[in-house]
């Protein structure tokens, strides 16, 4: 008898951590991060133009260059997260990353975002 009520103790118990694993048991984000548009591809941010970003054409699209492994926006809470390869503010996970026909990589990289094409320029490494 009491080797059942163990039982049933333990798999509630165990069903109760399960509850909360499921059910994302993560504490909600407390701050607030304001993000600007921008995608990481390797260790080089790029970003859209903040006020008024370049709009390309289809025609200026090269070859996909990368693409978004993980979208930062809605899911990092921690200000002090370090950006990572396939990282982007708002584009979403697999969004496609192309080379602008007639820069380098290293300069300027473009993606599709809210039904148009977005610039992303290389931002100078920081000291």
């Amino acid at each position: 008898m009491i080797t059942s009520r163990f039982a049933v103790v333990l798999v509630a118990f165990f069903f109760a951590g399960a509850c909360q694993v499921f059910a994302g048991s993560q504490p909600p984000c407390t701050v607030m991060i304001d993000w600007v548009n921008f995608v990481q591809v390797g260790a080089t941010q790029y970003v859209a133009g903040p006020e008024s970003p370049t709009v390309l054409k289809e025609t200026d699209l090269g070859p996909i260059y990368a693409k978004v492994k993980f979208k930062v926006s809605g899911n990092v809470c921690d200000p002090n997260y370090h950006l990572k390869d396939g990282d982007a503010a708002f584009l979403d996970v697999g969004t496609p990353i192309y080379q602008v026909k007639g820069h380098a990589p290293g300069e300027q990289l473009a993606a599709r975002f809210n039904d148009r094409i977005l610039l992303y320029s290389a931002m100078p490494p920081t000291p």
